[in-house]
């Protein structure tokens, strides 16, 4: 997952950045969230980071204590640590001040209460900063992020995807974009400043990009999928991957 929102993140800001007035400027931020047993996520975010080439490490260092003592290391038992990098776009103007954000959900923002939670906070410090907020789900699993009146209306339009604007010139408003997964995916209106049009942002053709050059075809489309789909949706989605012989 954090490879396919990496790819999609970057190519959202390239077709925004086409788009935007002169004095905007849209650029990926990231968090790093790591979730250890029994203990709550921890969050990162990075600024700048400095990697030691593979050259210059240094494993003699641990030849050369091995010899000086015979006492054999007690084995430690080996923890393996669930690291997402949470990925969304800022835009800005020439000064700094933030515009829109756009974030694009993983799966720890719905599977997790407190991650979630977390989320949610972030968002709303988003919203009450007055920058405008496009939240994409394209995410099936996990418990919703809208807020009850979004979710009612991706309900009744049988959506399993959806997105959520909230403009700063309608607070009290969102605008909702259902997605069913037999169909192509919208192109919606990413708004910026109030004097400023709107820009439209195709998604369909990026979310073709990302899995044309991530070769998401080598994947295994055998494995079961959770949640399952539909039965309407299973039979169309197993008649598409017969059709391009991917089963």
């Amino acid at each position: 997952m954090a490879g396919r929102t990496h790819g999609l993140i970057t190519y959202l800001r390239d077709a925004l950045q086409e788009q935007l007035p002169p004095d905007l400027i849209a650029a990926p931020e990231e968090e790093v969230v790591t979730i250890g047993v029994g203990e709550s996520a921890a969050t990162y975010r990075p600024d700048v980071q400095v990697r030691e080439p593979w050259t210059l490490k240094e494993p003699v260092a641990t030849a050369v204590m091995s010899t000086l003592s015979a006492t054999p290391a007690t084995e430690p038992i080996r923890v393996f640590l669930d690291e997402e990098v949470e990925r969304w776009l800022e835009i800005r103007d020439a000064t700094g001040r933030l515009i829109t954000v756009l974030e694009l959900l993983s799966p720890t923002n719905k599977l997790e209460s407190a991650d979630r939670e977390r989320y949610l906070r972030k968002c709303r410090s988003f919203i009450s900063d007055g920058a405008n907020l496009v939240e994409i789900d394209l995410v099936r699993q996990g418990a919703s992020v809208f807020p009850q009146e979004v979710r009612n209306v991706l309900q009744r339009a049988g959506a399993c995807y959806g997105i959520c604007v909230a403009r700063t010139t309608g607070p009290g408003e969102r605008e909702v974009y259902p997605i069913r997964l037999r169909e192509r995916l919208p192109s919606i209106r990413v708004p910026l400043r109030p004097t400023d049009a709107d820009v439209v942002l195709n998604l369909q053709p990026l979310i073709d990009q990302c899995h044309d050059r991530g070769r998401y075809h080598l994947l295994n489309y055998r494995l079961e999928l959770h949640p399952p789909l539909a039965p309407e949706d299973a039979a169309c989605a197993n008649q598409l991957l017969r059709d391009h012989g991917l089963v």
